[in-house]
C-alpha cells in the first residue's frame, strides 16, 4: 500500500461479520421487548379506565397460522400472550436495523409504527381472524392506534439508544497488541518543528472532547456532501502503521473499507477527519465514496 495509487473498495460498505449481525439481532430483540412491555402496561391502564375486555384476536391469528383446532378463548390465554409478545419482539430487530443505518428519531419511529400496523392487519386479515380497520368503531381505531404508537416509539427510543455509534466502534479494528491510541502520537513531525503529518494528532475521540470549536473537524467539513475524508492507519501481517486516506460516510465505514482493501487479517484505525485544506491538498473527491489513497510517508 505504498505510492499514490488510488483504490476503490468494490465490496459493500455496509457488510458486517456474523457476530455484528448477531449483536444487531440481540439488541433489536431487547428493544422490541421493551416496546411490548410499555404497550402492555398502557393497555392494562386503559382497560382499567374503560372496562374494555381482553382481545383474543392475537390468539385466533396464531391458531390459524399454526393450523390448531378451535377452542374457547379461556383456553387460549397462553397462545394469546405468545402472539402478543412474540410479534412485538420479533419486529424489534427491524427497528434496530433502521437505527444502525441512520434512520433514528421520531420520524423513524413513525415509519416503524406504520410497519407494525401493516404487519398486524396483514396477518389478521390474511387468516380471517380480524376485519379491516376501517370497519371498526372509531373508539377501537383510536385505542389500537394509541397502543401501537406507544409500542413503536418506545421500541424506537430503546433501539436508538442501543444502536452502534461509529465514534464508540472506532477501535474495533485496532491491532490486539496496540497501545491506547489516546496515548499515541505521531513520530513524523517536521525536524524543523513544523506541524505533524496526516496522522499526527491524537485520536479523534479525545480531540473532539478537548479541541476549541474552531479547531474541531466539524468546523472544517465541506458542505454539500454526506461523505467525509479520514486519515486511517492500517496494520497488516507484513507491515504496520501504513497511513491511508479514505472517503467514507463515517469512521466505522472508513475503517472497514481500509481493512478490506488491505487484504485478509488487516486491521484499521481512524485517527482523525481531514479538513478542507487537506482534502484539496491530497486531491480527494468527497463524491467518490469508497476511494482509498495511500500516502508516500510511512513513518508514524
Amino acid at each position: 500500500m505504498t505510492g499514490d495509487r488510488t483504490w476503490t473498495d468494490r465490496s459493500q460498505p455496509g457488510s458486517r461479520s456474523r457476530s455484528d449481525r448477531g449483536s444487531t439481532l440481540a439488541r433489536g430483540l431487547v428493544a422490541g421487548a421493551a416496546g411490548v412491555a410499555a404497550m402492555t402496561l398502557a393497555e392494562k391502564v386503559e382497560q382499567s379506565l374503560t372496562g374494555r375486555p381482553n382481545s383474543f384476536v392475537p390468539a385466533h391469528t396464531l391458531r390459524r397460522v399454526l393450523g390448531l383446532p378451535a377452542r374457547p378463548d379461556r383456553e387460549r390465554v397462553g397462545l394469546n400472550w405468545a402472539m402478543h409478545w412474540g410479534q412485538g419482539i420479533a419486529l424489534g430487530p427491524l427497528r434496530m436495523l433502521m437505527a444502525e443505518r441512520g434512520m433514528r428519531g421520531s420520524v423513524a419511529s413513525f415509519l416503524f409504527l406504520n410497519l407494525r400496523l401493516l404487519n398486524d392487519q396483514a396477518l389478521e386479515n390474511a387468516t380471517g381472524a380480524g376485519a379491516p380497520p376501517w370497519t371498526w368503531p372509531r373508539d377501537e381505531q383510536r385505542i389500537d392506534l394509541l397502543h401501537k404508537a406507544i409500542y413503536a416509539f418506545v421500541t424506537g427510543y430503546v433501539a436508538d439508544g442501543l444502536a452502534r455509534n461509529p465514534d464508540r466502534e472506532r477501535h474495533r479494528g485496532r491491532a490486539d497488541d496496540a497501545t491506547d491510541p489516546d496515548d499515541r502520537v505521531d513520530d513524523a513531525a517536521d525536524p524543523a518543528g513544523g506541524r505533524r503529518g496526516i496522522l499526527g494528532r491524537t485520536a479523534l475521540s479525545r480531540r473532539r472532547r478537548t479541541a476549541r470549536p474552531s479547531e474541531r473537524p466539524d468546523a472544517h467539513r465541506p458542505y454539500g456532501t454526506a461523505n467525509r475524508a479520514y486519515g486511517v492507519r492500517v496494520d497488516t501481517p507484513d507491515r504496520a502503521g501504513v497511513p491511508v486516506l479514505v472517503v467514507a460516510g463515517d469512521e466505522w465505514e472508513a475503517e472497514l473499507m481500509a481493512a478490506e482493501a488491505a487484504g485478509p487479517h488487516a486491521r484499521a484505525e481512524v485517527f482523525r477527519e481531514l479538513d478542507r485544506a487537506e482534502i484539496r491538498e491530497h486531491g480527494l473527491d468527497l463524491n467518490e465514496r469508497g476511494s482509498i489513497k495511500s500516502l508516500a510517508v510511512l513513518r508514524l
